[in-house]
């Protein structure tokens, strides 16, 4: 009886540790089989899934702009998880920048900005975009000396930013919108004087008499 016994107690235990075994073996997580992606190629990824909804906004804009600002909100996350993936990216900033003066969030868009030309101090492009988000705040100083830094160093950023330039003052003359009239005037003839200069002049630079 006490070696049935001592044979039963025997089997449990083995039992016991294979169930054990088992149990561990089903337990154990199992590899991921798809190998984990840097910050890099998560932030690669964001950025160009947040430049083609740009692309598809800024085509969508005249035509249906309630799609175009589903897509600039879109465009907005990707920038923003490229961002976080990779905080020292200027074009995820300069993105981000984009969407928001996109949506008439000109302050944000400013903070975006700084970030991007923080990060890199020479970009025209940034310099321009945040040109134009000073004009939806009518802080028209501040556009037209960017316009001055533009023209001296990237003629065709300069262009685009007359372009946006020409566009407020016109706007602005005919609806104010809070902007007195006579800055709007004023502002309106300081744009037509650089732009009649930029097509006469091949290249002035900030010590011009006329270049003020």
């Amino acid at each position: 009886m006490a070696r049935r016994l001592a044979g039963v107690i025997v089997a449990l235990v083995f039992a016991g540790s294979a169930g054990s075994g088992l149990l561990a073996i089903r337990s154990k997580p199992q590899e991921s089989k798809a190998a984990k992606k840097s910050p890099e190629a998560v932030a690669t990824e964001a950025l160009t899934s947040g430049l083609k909804r740009l692309d598809n906004a800024d085509r969508a804009a005249l035509k249906n702009p309630k799609l175009a600002a589903k897509e600039y909100e879109a465009a907005l996350k990707d920038f923003q998880a490229a961002a976080a993936a990779a905080p020292d990216n200027y074009r995820a900033h300069n993105g981000a920048g984009y969407a928001l003066r996109k949506l008439g969030r000109f302050d944000r868009a400013l903070e975006s900005y700084e970030r991007a030309l923080t990060l890199a101090p020479s970009s025209s492009e940034a310099i321009e975009y945040r040109a134009e988000a000073y004009l939806g705040l009518n802080r028209l100083d501040e556009a037209k000396q960017a316009y001055m830094h533009l023209f001296v160093h990237d003629r065709a950023a300069s262009n685009v930013l007359m372009t946006a330039m020409k566009a407020w003052a016109e706007a602005h003359r005919t609806q104010p919108g809070g902007v007195d009239p006579a800055a709007i005037e004023s502002f309106n003839t300081w744009v037509r004087e650089r732009d009649t200069l930029a097509a006469s002049v091949g290249n002035l630079g900030h010590n011009s008499p006329d270049w003020k």
